[in-house]
């Protein structure tokens, strides 16, 4: 237990989430298995304590959560000092609390697999997580985009306002793209790959497996996810663009191989063979493609002290 150079004894916690993994909670074991790859992930579940005094009990006092995990120390949610960063960080390199770290993340994996997920009636059979299949690797074919929609791509992911892409498509070429830039903003940033720059693909995987090279690809259960950029796949008819000539709030651009026209709140542009796009005129707003709010439970959990 570490005393940071302001005086504040801190400590180290999976309690919160392991409670909730052995729980079969379904949506925090969603998020776990989306965020949490290997141990280098472990912060995002691992909470912070505080001490404070109490009556009968002796020093350091009473221990209670933080409201903030791990994941936060160094960032905006983070109202440490620049000290006690560098102090807790040297800390946080120790042998003793690195093989800390690499226990919880064994006990939490032991606890996803020893445990059942536990879904609500309405949700059975949409996202139960039985399935066994293959994702990546699944021999599906290969399909063709043109040069001119592949290099698009490529650019617009380079822009502020693309912070995660949906590509329910099976085409390599693109999804080496997609990695490379996944890998660049988490070199970049720091953080883990899909925190960094979430990618969604196809609800039946992929032909390729982006993990030879990397990165992380979210496949969904059903269906497909929304990005800042979403590239649509042929069976989805999109309801607003369809019935109201609207484009949606649910992605800041996208791309289609389909002519809507014109769509209020959206510049419409042509991109050749067939295919379009629309960037939304509303101020950016991220589409949160891995859906934060799954977690807003944890994290008001992992807020509310000690009794």
């Amino acid at each position: 237990m570490p005393q940071l150079p302001s005086g504040r004894l801190v400590a180290l916690t999976i309690e919160p989430a392991l409670e909730m993994a052995k729980g079969g909670h379904a949506f925090f074991r969603a998020v776990f298995k989306v965020q949490v790859k290997s141990p280098d992930d472990i912060d995002q579940v691992v909470s912070i304590l505080y001490h404070r005094p109490k009556e009968g009990i002796p020093d350091p006092g009473e221990p209670y959560l933080s409201g903030i995990t791990l994941s936060a120390i160094g960032t905006e949610r983070c109202d440490w000092s620049n000290e006690d960063i560098e102090s807790f960080r040297q800390w946080l390199a120790t042998d003793n609390t690195q093989q800390w770290l690499s226990t919880a993340h064994n006990d939490m994996m032991d606890a996803i697999s020893n445990s059942k997920s536990v879904l609500p009636e309405n949700l059975k059979g949409i996202m139960d997580d039985d399935d066994s299949g293959p994702v990546f690797n699944t021999g599906c074919a290969e399909e063709e985009l043109p040069a001119p929609v592949i290099d698009l791509i490529a650019n617009l992911i380079k822009r502020d306002t693309v912070q995660s892409v949906s590509f329910p498509f099976n085409n390599t070429k693109v999804w080496r793209i997609l990695v490379e830039e996944q890998l660049r903003r988490a070199n970049a940033t720091g953080l883990p790959n899909q925190t960094a720059f979430p990618l969604s693909g196809p609800d039946n995987g992929l032909a390729c497996d982006p993990t030879v090279w990397g990165g992380n690809v979210h496949i969904p259960y059903e269906g497909c996810c929304m990005g800042d950029l979403f590239v649509l796949p042929e069976w989805r008819n999109p309801y607003r663009e369809t019935h109201s000539a609207t484009l949606s709030t649910s992605y800041h651009y996208l791309l289609a191989q389909r002519d809507f026209g014109e769509l209020k709140c959206a510049i419409r542009q042509d991109i050749g063979d067939g295919w379009f796009l629309y960037e939304s005129t509303r101020p950016y707003e991220n589409a949160d493609m891995l859906d934060e709010r799954l977690i807003a439970e944890f994290a008001k959990r992992n807020e509310q002290p000690h009794q």
